[in-house]
């Protein structure tokens, strides 16, 4: 054995090495990486961000040295509060896996919120935005509030404060004022459709004259379910006015902005929805004294008119104003006779010609002038066939004469013959058509012969 045949068995291995196939590799490498981690927080800024058709969300984390590749399914993106946009820096948590068809390594996404901004203060700011290019917020669409309304819509919860609240102001400025509670959850899950379903169902009502919605302060994780854009939207198609009487004065939430009148507290929203029933009280009255003083004013007033009139000459003495009236009268009468006169005569000479009109129009009189002509047309119509019978008479008379003296027939008479082959039916014309011992046929001017050919002379 040479010194490199030494050297390279040195180097091979008692026992053949594992080929792994490329599913294989990619799927313990997958496992390593799961092991290794299995959630992870990774903060970077978002590349390429793509929704599919599906719900699903790609995307691409980097910063200034490498890059990652994410996916966040459709339903962890229900749960994300904000929508990711291209180079919003995130902070997100996922288990960092590989996707064995393309070998990629990427993240699957379980939770993301910004960096910086919180999501909720950013979702927010993305609702608030869309909502407002809208013209959900413009005030032009913003209903009045009734002045003295009888009857209130509150949606909050039935066992919280601001309920409280607002039945003690409303109960103290206008105790005859009636309340209809509509109970719903104003934080946690499900909150914010409870309070859609809500300003809804209120609505379906013809009795309630104002809503008020609301509930006490809080964080603004505890006021979201005011941010949501299901309830912006059932503000916003609400027939009947809404109060926003959501948290402390400090606190703003997207229904603040749909709503007719944003409110700092629930117990705000009370004093400005209901009035005193004492100043309403005092302001009828003050009308009331008001309408008295104005009413005896024009009652005095027609007193001193009826007054006048009653001293005038017409009353004294009633006959008076019938008089000229009954002249009127009789001279309108003796008009309208002699119009009736005129009117009489005009129709009376337009019945006379529409009578001679309609007489020479009458079927009677049209069926005996019809009869005549018909009778004149026949006798012309008999005249004319007459005449042309004569005349085709005459012309084929004409004619028979002339064929007469081309007939071929009278020609035989003059002692002329026709002779036909009766080989062939053709007349013979020609010594050469015929030849000895041939037999032909003469017609005469009064019957036929049959003879043979003896001999041709030219």
């Amino acid at each position: 054995m040479t010194q490199a045949q030494s050297q390279t068995a040195g180097r091979i291995p008692a026992e053949q090495p594992h080929v792994y196939s490329v599913s294989e590799i990619t799927r313990d490498v997958r496992a390593i990486l799961e092991a290794a981690f299995e959630t992870a927080w990774i903060e970077g800024e978002i590349s390429n961000f793509r929704q599919a058709a599906s719900g699903h969300a790609y995307f691409v984390l980097k910063d200034d040295k490498a890059q990652i590749k994410c996916v966040l399914f459709r339903g962890q993106r229900m749960g994300v509060k904000f929508t990711p946009e291209d180079g919003d820096q995130v902070l997100l948590l996922g288990r960092v896996t590989v996707y064995e068809a393309r070998g990629d390594y990427q993240v699957i996404v379980e939770a993301m919120e910004p960096k910086g901004l919180g999501a909720l203060q950013k979702a927010f700011e993305q609702l608030k935005e869309k909502l407002a290019k809208e013209g959900l917020f413009d005030e032009s669409r913003k209903k009045p509030l009734p002045e003295v309304p009888w009857k209130i819509g509150i949606v909050t919860s039935p066992t919280g404060a601001a309920i409280r609240d607002m039945i003690h102001v409303i109960r103290r400025r206008n105790p005859k004022m009636s309340i209809l509670l509509y109970p719903a959850k104003v934080q946690g899950e499900g909150s914010a459709e409870e309070i859609a379903q809500g300003i809804r169902e209120l609505n379906k009502r013809k009795d309630i004259d104002v809503l008020i919605v609301g509930r006490g302060g809080g964080s603004i994780e505890d006021l979201w379910a005011f941010n949501e854009e299901v309830v912006a939207r059932a503000i916003a198609e609400s027939k009947i006015p809404v109060v926003s009487a959501v948290g402390h004065e400090i606190d703003f939430t997207v229904a603040d902005f749909v709503s007719d009148l944003r409110a700092p507290t629930p117990s705000a929203a009370a004093e400005l929805v209901v009035p005193k029933l004492t100043d309403i009280e005092q302001d009828l009255q003050y009308l009331t004294n008001q309408m008295i003083e104005r009413m005896e004013e024009d009652i005095e007033d027609y007193r001193e008119r009826v007054r006048y009139l009653v001293d005038r000459r017409f009353f004294r003495e009633p006959r008076q104003i019938l008089e000229a009236p009954t002249q009127r009268l009789d001279e309108m009468v003796q008009r309208l006779l002699r119009g009736l006169d005129q009117w009489v005569l005009v129709k009376r000479g337009s019945l006379t010609q529409i009578g001679y009109r309609l007489f020479q129009a009458s079927p009677s009189r049209q069926l005996k002038t019809l009869s005549e002509r018909r009778i004149d047309l026949v006798a012309r119509l008999q005249r004319r066939m007459e005449s042309q019978i004569n005349l085709k008479k005459e012309k084929l008379g004409g004619v028979a004469k002339s064929l007469g003296a081309l007939s071929p027939l009278n020609v035989l008479d003059r002692g002329y013959s026709i002779t036909t082959s009766q080989k062939t039916g053709k007349a013979v014309t020609s010594n050469q058509q015929v030849k000895k011992g041939d037999t032909v046929r003469i017609r005469l001017a009064k019957g036929q012969l049959d003879a043979t050919v003896d001999e041709t002379i030219e």
